[in-house]
């Protein structure tokens, strides 16, 4: 069995089964006008146990273009029938390969053991990896994607809590960054989060503030009346907590993919964690002592398709910086209950502060059992309270009234009928003058 060591130049495999084209060390030359992308042989890719490999099951390999492989011929006789046993991870130098005198040669796209894709499709034209090459006008195939069509890291992110959610700016290469794969050189090519060098300040919560980055703290306002003057004060204040991420190699097992999506499960003692970050910036983690942090910098869509229960052992507090809030019952009740101890009699208060109007339309019947008073009140040099009722006010017992009770012009108070009695002795004047009146008249 031969084994050895090469180059992935090529992953487009038109049978999708996770095939790559190869360019072996020792067995094919850096010159394309000799061997070109497009007639390397394609390379079976061994999966881990831990995979399927069967029915859709798993996952596929990793492989990228610069990637460097190990395996095996199969076909040890003729070698046109490799298999890739694994990937070796390493420092990549800026040279592309050694020559005879042990010269290291700058990377070009031009040369073999090199990321191959071009800009776009068209790049390819009249190049040993486009269809008809001038070096084999036979040959009617060529490599079919180019880096326009690639995945790539975001070149800058920003993120804003006002409404607005965040700003993707995407990378706009250049020939000047070809070859694109390796990133860089002469560093380890396992990704920051697992060597521990990686920096996780894109996870705090953060604004601007005369031209200092703060860590974003939340306020809780409300509106009293103090002094005769409607004010906006300070209720509560609280930050958001950063990331604990401090991870040591080699205990943070971390995935970082071609577009920027991370996956870590951190073993570093004392700061042990888990996280899922999206190139977005939106990302879930859950902190050593088991608390968790959700950041979404976008829209977020939520479907129960049945009940949908929550405890929470602590206090609850849920803050709309901009916008309204909408809550739609489209059959059934919604029910408020507060206690502040098991009987209901006994403390639980809302309080509600408006700094608007109160708009309630109601089908059917308000009732409201009210143990204690309710009392409409405003600073009289604010505003006037007034009490607007579109129909029947009953009332079982005494309505009681400081200032006057008044109708529209024309109409005057409607009373029950009652009657009662009069004793007076005759003064000298009126209708009844000199007699005793003990009868029971009627009001007017």
């Amino acid at each position: 069995m031969k084994f050895w060591y090469g180059i992935v130049e090529d992953r487009q495999d038109p049978l999708k089964i996770g095939r790559v084209r190869v360019r072996v060390h020792g067995v094919h030359t850096y010159i394309k006008e000799q061997i070109a992308t497009p007639d390397l042989p394609w390379a079976q890719v061994l999966l881990p146990t831990t995979e399927a490999g069967l029915s859709g099951f798993g996952r596929g390999n990793g492989l990228v273009e610069g990637s460097t492989v190990f395996g095996f011929w199969r076909d040890e006789n003729y070698m046109q029938d490799p298999v890739i046993l694994g990937v070796s991870a390493g420092m990549p130098a800026q040279g592309s390969r050694i020559t005879i005198k042990d010269e290291l040669i700058q990377r070009k796209i031009e040369d073999g053991f090199n990321d191959p894709r071009r800009l776009t499709v068209e790049d390819y034209a009249e190049t040993p990896d486009g269809e008809t090459p001038t070096h084999d006008r036979t040959r009617s195939f060529g490599l079919t994607t180019a880096l326009d069509t690639a995945p790539k890291h975001v070149k800058s992110l920003t993120i804003n809590y006002d409404g607005t959610g965040s700003t993707i700016e995407e990378v706009e290469l250049t020939k000047d960054d070809l070859p694109y794969y390796p990133k860089y050189y002469d560093a380890s090519d396992l990704n920051d989060n697992t060597t521990g060098i990686a920096t996780y300040t894109h996870r705090s919560f953060t604004k601007v503030v005369d031209d200092k980055v703060e860590n974003l703290k939340h306020v809780n306002t409300k509106e009293i009346f103090t002094d005769n003057t409607k004010k906006r004060v300070v209720d509560e204040e609280w930050g958001f907590p950063v990331s604990p991420a401090k991870p040591v190699y080699p205990y943070n097992k971390s995935m970082t993919t071609e577009s920027g999506h991370i996956i870590e499960i951190d073993d570093t003692l004392g700061v042990e964690r888990m996280a899922i970050e999206h190139r977005s910036g939106t990302y879930h983690e859950i902190h050593p002592d088991g608390s968790e942090v959700t950041r979404i910098v976008n829209d977020n869509y939520t479907v129960v398709a049945k009940d949908n229960k929550l405890i929470v052992g602590g206090d609850v507090d849920v803050s709309i910086e901009k916008g309204n809030v909408r809550i739609a019952v489209a059959t059934g009740n919604a029910d408020i209950y507060v206690a502040g101890s098991t009987d209901l009699m006994v403390d639980g208060n809302i309080n509600a502060i408006v700094g608007g109007n109160v708009d309630a339309q109601i089908a059917g019947t308000l009732n409201a059992n009210v143990v204690g008073n309710t009392t409409f009140t405003s600073p009289e040099t604010l505003m006037t309270t007034n009490l607007t009722v579109d129909g029947t006010v009953h009332v079982t017992k005494t309505t009681h009234s400081v200032g006057d009770i008044s109708t529209d012009a024309g109409n005057a108070p409607t009373l029950a009928t009652h009657k009662h009695k009069t004793t007076s002795m005759d003064t000298g004047a009126g209708t009844n003058a000199g007699k005793k009146n003990d009868s029971s008249i009627a009001d007017d």
